[in-house]
């Protein structure tokens, strides 16, 4: 599933989803 996004897309994903998730992994 993850394959289909971009590594941009990840990025952001893991930068928007850090937002709350300060767990940090």
């Amino acid at each position: 599933m993850a394959d289909i996004l971009s590594e941009e897309q990840i990025v952001d994903f893991k930068e928007a989803f850090g937002l709350f998730d300060k767990d940090g992994d």
